[in-house]
């Protein structure tokens, strides 16, 4: 009995044995984002941009919004100033027409923040903030979040050929 448990679990897809990810469709600004296992929705806005998911200290924010200071670029630009003055040492910072991410450390704490264009001058961002402790559970999910994070089917701003999240 034991040798046929084993060979069946020898069979089975690697997939079938991982926890799956959730998707999130946010109908009002048109994007999509894949949530991973072990993250639990702990809030949904009331506007319906977008969504908080918590797994112990980790917190993921998704949401989306108009732009109405400026155009993409000086998004980005103001985010990265206000996180530079609230403390953070961001260590990856990368930016395209279509799409940026930032990464960096306060203390304890691990943040990655990706944003990208979306059609009608909106942009949908998500921040994943974690304590030093989690990061090796939760660094390998970050690549999957970056990838999973898309426009709407037909929005021609799309965020582009991303690189692979460091």
């Amino acid at each position: 009995m034991q040798r046929f448990l084993f060979l069946f679990l020898l069979l089975l897809p690697a997939s079938a044995l991982a926890a799956e990810w959730e998707p999130y469709v946010n109908a009002r600004y048109g994007f999509a984002v894949e949530i991973p296992p072990g993250f639990t929705l702990v809030q949904e806005a009331d506007n319906g941009d977008g969504r908080t998911y918590k797994n112990g200290d980790a917190e993921l924010r998704v949401w989306a919004h108009y732009l109405t200071a400026g155009p993409f670029e000086e998004e980005v630009a103001d985010r990265r100033t206000t996180y530079q003055q609230e403390g953070w040492d961001l260590s990856y910072d990368r930016q395209t027409a279509g799409w940026a991410s930032l990464s960096g450390t306060l203390v304890d704490s691990i943040l990655y923040h990706r944003v990208i264009a979306l059609c009608d001058d909106a942009v949908a961002t998500f921040v994943l903030d974690y304590p030093q402790s989690m990061k090796a559970e939760i660094s390998p999910l970050v690549g999957r979040l970056v990838k999973s994070l898309h426009p709407a089917e037909g929005c021609t701003n799309a965020q582009g050929t991303a690189p692979a999240a460091q």
